[in-house]
């Protein structure tokens, strides 16, 4: 019984180690991406992009952005608690106090003050003055900007007197040379210390959620503290305008694609409408075609009667032409002429009698004419051009 509670008491603590190994090693994966994010180009880029909209807007709206991001600043100068106010990296001391938590004035003097200035929700900041923290300028690989807190947790005890665990540290790069290295400046302050003032802090109930560098009149813009350690303030002011402007942006961004949807059925309609009307006009297109092409055929037939007279008017001209003693064995009526054979008393005057003719032209034999023994009659074969009945016409008017 004893070998075996052993052995499970092995195996759950291997078990943990493993689970423990895969969430530091998961841990560090994120702050390699987040650093590398942070870091790297995109978000150079976005920040230089943010800093130049930010400087086109008008000077009333840049102070609104600056008094958004203001923050209350503690500096412990013992006995006393000075209490300032940071905004656009200016400072302004508000009140300084010897801590009492057992006193009720001061903590009601203390709510008034923060009241009074609009600064009870906004992030509080432990300043430490330059002379109080370790600083170093380190030269550094370019490539090594997405993992430098790794790095730097790593290397702590071989740029400063301490090891990792025993400092709050943060950095800046301060450049970025062109032979693919950078100069990072290291601020480094014992834990000791800052808890001590900490604790000093929270007895007055002024629990910082960073600490700063203060040097030459103005922050750094650092926090010292790790993320862990990090206390966030919720602005109820600011959450409701954050909530605010996601509502705005939301409606505005479903407007934008109800606008589009509506554009689109109305694209739609009014396709099918112009495909009904494209209907319609070929139909009516083809309506017209088809009236053009019978009015064409029309005039054609009457160009081409007024051109050259019907084969009626033709045969009847010919009959009145034609004496008594004449008759045809075939007749022939072209487009443009006639062929007439047959047999007649006299043959010769035929020729005169077609070109006497309003609509008979240029008549003449086709061969010899000649004797036909059984009848006595002289057999003929005539050809004669047809002229318009246009000219006809008024040859006889």
């Amino acid at each position: 019984m004893q070998t075996a509670s052993h052995t499970e008491y092995y195996v759950g603590a291997k078990d943990f180690i493993t689970e423990k190994t895969m969430a530091i090693s998961l841990e560090n994966t994120i702050q390699q991406w987040r650093g590398r994010i942070e870091s790297g180009p995109p978000a150079r880029m976005i920040r230089w992009w943010l800093g130049e909209l930010q400087a086109l807007l008008p000077d009333r709206w840049q102070e609104m952005l600056d008094h958004a991001r203001r923050r209350l600043t503690l500096s412990v100068a013992s006995p006393d608690i000075i209490l300032s106010l940071e905004e656009t990296h200016r400072i302004k001391e508000l009140w300084r106090f010897q801590p009492d938590s057992d006193s009720p004035l001061l903590q009601q003097q203390l709510v008034d003050l923060l009241l009074e200035y609009e600064v009870s929700e906004v992030p509080r900041f432990l300043l430490l003055d330059i002379g109080e923290v370790l600083t170093k300028e380190l030269l550094m690989p370019a490539a090594a900007a997405p993992n430098l807190e790794q790095i730097l947790t790593f290397e702590m005890d071989r740029h400063t007197p301490f090891k990792a665990e025993e400092v709050y540290f943060g950095w800046r790069i301060v450049e970025q040379r062109s032979d693919e290295q950078m100069r990072v400046m290291l601020y480094a302050t014992p834990r000791v210390m800052v808890n001590r003032l900490f604790e000093t802090l929270r007895e007055a109930n002024l629990a910082p959620s960073g600490v700063d560098v203060f040097d030459g009149g103005r922050t750094l813009g650092l926090n010292l503290l790790p993320a862990d350690r990090q206390a966030r303030i919720i602005n109820r002011k600011t959450q409701l305008n954050q909530f605010l402007a996601l509502g705005a942006a939301t409606l505005l961004v479903l407007t934008m694609w109800l606008s589009l949807a509506l554009r689109s059925h109305q694209a739609e309609e009014l396709n099918d409408a112009i495909a009904a009307v494209r209907d319609a006009a070929m139909a009516v297109q083809r309506i017209r075609s088809q009236m053009i092409d019978t009015s064409k055929a029309a005039g054609f037939l009457t160009v081409r009667r007024g051109q050259s007279p019907l084969a009626i008017e033709v045969l009847a001209e010919i009959t009145r032409q034609l004496p008594d003693d004449t008759y045809l064995d075939r007749l022939v009526i072209g487009e443009t002429s006639v062929q007439m054979q047959g047999k007649s008393k006299n043959a010769q005057q035929l020729i005169e009698l077609m070109n006497k003719s309003n609509m008979l032209s240029s008549a003449a034999f086709r061969g010899s004419t000649r004797l036909d023994p059984r009848s006595g009659m002289e057999i003929f074969e005539v050809n004669a051009q047809i002229t318009g009945a246009t000219e006809a016409q008024e040859n006889e008017g």
